[in-house]
């Protein structure tokens, strides 16, 4: 089958059949036929937000946000949000929703799901018209609570995905059977398979990190970095390049085509906030993306989708290549049982991904 001919529905109908064939237990024929209707509702809200982005300030002075400083990025997270809340509401399938802009589970209906998303994340990026992009993840909902909310039965998810709004507008998404990449046909109005089985490279050489924040990292990252800094005449014997888009969603996206390891570390500064990724509207989604694709992603300590998640808490993530998580795992544990003195010393402190010795 020629996937440019593939469109979203009709990949989902075939991925969701094979999967309520294949699971133990089994998907019910219903819960295939909801799962359906809502990613197909999220993908008409993603190419909706995306109409709004590729109109930059002309589409942010469409939104009214209140306060002196409200920005770009302030009015098109509002619109963002107000799409993907409308679509709620819209859906008889979905009984609420969670974002970074709700306090807790807001209840649309008596539906069988609950959606978790981050309408527009990268926003900061904006203004210098860079890329930005939308994560979601779908669950089962559980009993209403008294005050008309909605409660997580559990942390199984059923689906994930981002959009990714750049030159084109692509959505990544997985039902439990890989992870597959759709392209927004304008023409057609419609979402056509693109990047079928999408597997991360093993030897990926890239690294997506903040270097700005180094000084506030535990020793394990600044060990990681500083031996991929080094390139070829250090310990990894190869050179590895330096990526940051400061879009958790642009950052992974390149992380699952080209390999190597988009790093979210702890840092110091952030304490008592022991991270700066929500679990269950950004990390978790976006691990099992890359679990389904072959990589992997963990705290450093564990792995990210066994981490027990309630509606707002964050954790530090690491995403990628396997044998670079691996690696990064190895450091943590090394530097907990007092293993890893040779390579760390008070000089980390004074090293930076842009030494003037550096420069070319």
């Amino acid at each position: 089958m020629n996937p440019a001919q593939v469109t979203l529905s009709s990949f989902l109908a075939d991925h969701l059949a094979s999967r309520r064939a294949s699971a133990p237990g089994g998907l019910h024929a219903t819960d295939a036929a909801g799962l359906c209707t809502v990613i197909e509702a999220i993908a008409h809200a993603v190419e909706a937000i995306a109409a709004r982005i590729a109109q930059g300030a002309i589409g942010a002075a469409q939104t009214v946000v209140r306060g002196p400083t409200a920005s770009i990025q302030d009015a098109l997270s509002v619109a963002a949000n107000d799409v993907m809340t409308s679509m709620c509401e819209r859906s008889a399938e979905i009984a609420g929703m969670v974002s970074p802009y709700m306090q807790s589970v807001r209840a649309t209906s008596s539906g069988r799901y609950v959606l978790f998303a981050d309408p527009l994340d990268g926003a900061a990026n904006a203004d210098s018209n860079a890329t930005l992009g939308s994560i979601f993840s779908i669950r089962h909902a559980g009993a209403s609570t008294a005050g008309g909310g909605c409660v997580i039965t559990g942390t199984k998810q059923l689906a994930a995905g981002y959009a990714l709004y750049g030159p084109a507008t692509l959505l990544v998404i997985t039902v439990g059977r890989g992870t597959h990449g759709f392209t927004l046909c304008r023409e057609r109005g419609e979402f056509v398979l693109t990047h079928e089985a999408i597997r991360i490279p093993e030897h990926g050489v890239e690294l997506a990190i903040n270097g700005g924040n180094e000084r506030f990292w535990e020793p394990p990252v600044q060990r990681y970095v500083s031996e991929c800094r080094d390139g070829s005449a250090g310990v990894r014997q190869r050179d590895i390049d330096t990526r940051w888009i400061a879009s958790l969603v642009a950052d992974t996206h390149r992380t699952l085509l080209r390999g190597g390891l988009c790093l979210y570390p702890r840092a110091s500064r952030c304490a008592p906030r022991a991270s700066r990724q929500p679990l269950l509207y950004q990390a978790q989604a976006l691990a099992w993306l890359v679990e389904q694709a072959g990589g992997c992603a963990s705290t450093g300590r564990v792995r990210v989708l066994d981490v027990a998640a309630d509606t707002h808490g964050c954790t530090p993530m690491f995403l990628g290549t396997q044998r670079e998580v691996e690696r990064i795992e190895r450091y943590h544990r090394e530097h907990e049982r007092g293993e890893d003195a040779p390579f760390t010393s008070p000089l980390f402190n004074e090293r930076s991904l842009f030494r003037p010795e550096a420069r070319v």
